[in-house]
């Protein structure tokens, strides 16, 4: 029998490097864990189940409750762990009395997580998923970060305004900051964030709205919060003529299970013509990928990208182009002809160039600096087609429910020049992102309906429509947050700073930074404007952010 035939590959780099030991293993799920550690006390008695795993977890104190081979201590994931001496046992090959020659599991090279047999470990890399991948060509490291990101923790207090810089974006790098703050420097703090907000942050209206595609689907559920936003945002797209074109590209940033682009799919009624783009950073179980695709002869075309909203290059995702269909789903190659002269190559790529879909992005609830990232990839996309695309605007339409503003960093807000603008300095952006948990955080407790007064103002903050979190939705909701303690222990020693006062507080934080975006997209071409698109009973993020291109781009 020949030797089971390996994939091929065109850069065997990686697996080279991994065989030398040269090659770093990936970091899988790298963030920093903020719970407290358990106490474990004496380890179990050892398993008396037969064939029982002898592994002893750390961190759960138990032993693992796979099943083992016969004559094996250990399971097939924890088999790095068994004697090789041990006779008689599965792995003891036939030429070793001392089991010398006994096979062994190792861990892969590219990921610690899992195991290859060490004498199979060629083969095995050659097929492992964790293999460094080529980047794609829609892939460019950091390209929709507003500044360049930090590698190493700089002293933010040194730093000056005209220095390109942010603040570093870790955890234990904020925690320290926030034990800086004095109580008069968050008084400070206070005024300074009221005032800005009384300065630039208009009237924001409430309109709420619906859409005949999830009729079915509030009946079918009990807890039907969700169906109402996801209709309601449909009810907007549909208001601001998002939906009139069935040949449009939808792009979900954020898109999980896909669940919103399921029932857009219901509310366009496409045929097999539009085109379905879900975008997310990691893999979600239970998607919707299939439902989105129809049950029609024609399927449209909807693909799935795994990536960092940081990293996407909008204009080379291939179903962008018009020649991209859900029956021509490969972008066919162009013949080839005689292009001799340069002019002539020139003048063939941008014919290839100018048939793009126009394309609706949309989201609901993307959390931090998603949006963030979301607006810049939009407007480098709008920036890349303008003078060569044949469409009036490339984007067509923008859809964002926003929420998590305390996951915001500076270096990815996209508006530098309004923090410019209204004097807030990195440090202070940080505050700010913080401060802005308040609005949604489950840590604070509601003495009562006590009449509170803005700090310097004298305006009362009791009856704000916007600060009311005694509803269900306020206790049983996705975006509430266990505010920083050292911020909140901070803000509860001030005796203004009150249950109410520091909501409202947390929601004027927020408008800020939404204030900020809606500027944003007003430069770059969009009509952008900001609309409690639910209320507060359903969910305590109810703000959208929606924009479509100017009337001179229309």
């Amino acid at each position: 029998m020949s030797d089971t035939k390996r994939p091929l590959i065109k850069d065997p780099e990686p697996v080279a490097k991994a065989l030398a030991g040269t090659l770093e293993p990936l970091v899988l799920n790298h963030r920093p864990r903020n719970k407290r550690q358990k106490v474990h006390g004496p380890p179990p008695p050892i398993p008396s189940r037969p064939r029982q795993c002898h592994f002893l977890s750390p961190s759960k104190n138990k032993y693992c409750t796979l099943t083992t081979k016969l004559g094996n201590k250990f399971c097939g994931e924890h088999s790095m762990h068994e004697v090789s001496s041990g006779a008689g046992s599965d792995n003891a090959q036939d030429g070793g009395e001392d089991g010398a020659s006994a096979r062994k599991r190792i861990p892969c090279p590219f990921d610690p997580s899992h195991t290859a047999w060490a004498d199979d470990l060629k083969t095995h890399l050659y097929k492992c998923n964790a293999r460094p991948r080529d980047n794609k060509a829609h892939f460019s490291l950091d390209i929709n970060l507003a500044l360049p990101r930090l590698e190493s923790p700089v002293d933010p207090i040194t730093m000056t305004e005209d220095v390109n810089l942010s603040i570093p974006s870790d955890n234990k790098a904020k925690r320290d900051l926030l034990a800086k703050l004095s109580q008069e420097q968050l008084l400070s703090l206070i005024k300074k964030i009221q005032s800005l907000h009384a300065k630039y942050v208009p009237s924001i209206r409430t309109l709420i709205l619906d859409h005949p595609a999830l009729d079915e689907r509030k009946k079918m559920v009990k807890n039907i919060k969700h169906a109402h936003q996801q209709a309601s945002l449909l009810g907007h797209m549909k208001r601001l003529n998002m939906l009139d074109d069935p040949t449009s590209c939808y792009l979900e940033f954020g898109a999980g299970r896909g669940e919103l682009s399921n029932y857009l799919k219901v509310a366009v009624d496409d045929h097999g013509s539009s085109t379905f783009v879900l975008i997310d950073r990691t893999p979600s179980r239970n998607k919707f990928d299939s439902a989105i695709l129809g049950l029609e002869e024609i399927k449209s075309l909807v693909k799935r990208y795994t990536i960092d909203i940081k990293d996407l290059v909008l204009a080379k995702v291939p179903e962008l182009r018009r020649d991209v269909t859900a029956t021509q789903r490969v972008p066919p190659v162009a013949a080839k002809q005689d292009t001799n002269t340069e002019a002539d190559q020139s003048s063939q790529q941008e014919q290839e160039y100018l048939e793009k879909k126009p394309v609706v992005a949309m989201s609901k609830h993307l959390c931090g600096g998603a949006t963030d990232l979301t607006l810049r990839c939009l407007t480098n996309y709008q920036q890349s087609e303008r003078g060569q695309s044949l469409l009036p605007s490339p984007v067509k339409g923008i859809l964002i429910a926003l929420c998590c503003h305390q996951l915001c960093h500076h270096y990815m807000y996209p508006n530098q020049e309004f923090l410019k603008e209204i004097g807030i300095s990195p440090e202070e952006f940080v505050y700010m992102t913080r401060m802005s948990s308040w609005a949604v955080s489950v840590n604070q407790t509601k003495a009562g309906a006590i009449s509170t007064t803005d700090i310097g103002t004298g305006r009362t903050l009791a009856n704000d429509d916007n600060s009311s979190t005694d509803s269900p939705a306020a206790q049983d909701d996705e975006h509430q947050v266990e505010t920083d303690s050292e911020l909140e222990e901070l803000g509860s020693h001030i005796p203004a700073l009150d249950f109410q006062a520091r909501e409202r507080l947390g929601q004027q934080c927020k408008r800020l930074l939404d204030i900020g975006r809606v500027r944003y997209l007003n430069e770059n071409g969009f009509d952008a404007e900001l609309v409690y698109y639910v209320d507060q009973e359903t969910s305590l993020e109810n703000l959208a952010l929606m924009a479509v291109p100017t009337s001179s781009n229309q």
